[in-house]
């Protein structure tokens, strides 16, 4: 495994470079979106779609060896500028002991997406010390399931991936504190439900020191009270330096149970370090083109997430 101190920033791109886009985990209902590509090219990129963008394998794009090849044919490709994943779903975790991150290190590029890509965001972050971004992918990047502010922060990602300054800026900045205090380290993590899954196996995520983000959708609070539970008893609470809640998009309760603010709020106590919440990031309409894998500063007292 790389050492977590290693940082390797893929660089930005050029009107006419290419962007390829690949389906690492579920298939592509329809396939890609064409008024998506259209955005893309008219922004000045040339868009590439991979096989698994009109591929179907059961729940997949492709099969498991299938989508690890083509993920890795596009690490290879030196005409490749960035990698955008089409969308998560489910499937990205199958892939990983299939992928040379040696090889992808030395071959770094821009890969953003999240959800389920959350578990290749880690691995790549972990295993080759690459840093990745958190941000909207071909199926939320339509005009209907994106807002403006997303997509001009989208282009504005792509030409300055790992720009300085309050990464919350494209939405107003300010963050409402949870818990007090100040944290520095890598920012890591993304969806939820895929990290509680990766604890306990090889692809866990070490998170030694970092700044933590999570985000859900369509979840039960009971369910994200379990999920972070699982993630405590794995040791994860007990390495990082600070928490940012992201979007918990369509969370609620039961009737009569703790609804999802009030669980978030009461684990941010338990866990004990600084905590913010309100950051666009996740499967919201406003979703942040985020640097994860790069140093940041937490100050959850005034509510700034800085790099």
């Amino acid at each position: 495994m790389k050492p977590l101190g290693k940082c390797v920033l893929p660089p930005g791109l050029a009107k006419g470079d290419v962007v390829a886009v690949c389906a690492p985990a579920s298939w592509m209902p329809g396939g890609v979106d064409a008024a998506v590509v259209a955005r893309l090219e008219a922004a000045g990129f040339r868009v590439r779609l991979a096989p698994s963008c009109t591929r179907h394998e059961g729940f997949f794009a492709m099969p498991d060896a299938e989508r690890a090849e083509e993920l890795l044919g596009l690490f290879a490709d030196d005409g490749v500028k960035a990698i955008l994943c089409a969308r998560g779903g489910y499937g990205a975790a199958r892939i990983l002991s299939a992928l040379d991150f040696d090889f992808i290190a030395r071959h770094p590029k821009l890969v953003v997406g999240f959800s389920d890509i959350t578990a290749l965001h880690v691995a790549l972050a972990e295993r080759a010390g690459l840093a990745v971004v958190h941000g909207p992918m071909a199926a939320t990047l339509t005009a209907e399931k994106s807002t403006p502010e997303t997509w001009e922060a989208f282009l504005a990602g792509l030409a300055d991936p790992w720009r300085t300054g309050d990464l919350a800026a494209p939405f107003g900045g300010k963050l409402e504190t949870v818990a007090g205090g100040t944290a520095e380290g890598k920012l890591a993590g993304g969806n939820l439900s895929v990290l509680a899954s990766l604890a306990g196996t090889p692809w866990a995520l070490r998170g030694d020191g970092a700044v933590l983000l999570l985000e859900e959708v369509g979840e039960k609070s009971y369910r994200i009270d379990r999920m972070l539970w699982q993630l405590e008893a794995s040791g994860l609470f007990d390495r990082i330096a600070g928490v940012v809640f992201g979007e918990f998009t369509a969370c609620g309760a039961d009737e009569g149970d703790e609804p999802t603010e009030a669980v978030l709020a009461a684990w941010a106590k338990r866990i004990g370090r600084p905590a913010v919440k309100g950051l666009p990031a996740g499967h919201g309409k406003d979703n942040l083109f985020l640097p994860l894998g790069v140093p940041v500063r937490l100050d959850a007292t005034a509510g700034r997430l800085e790099r």
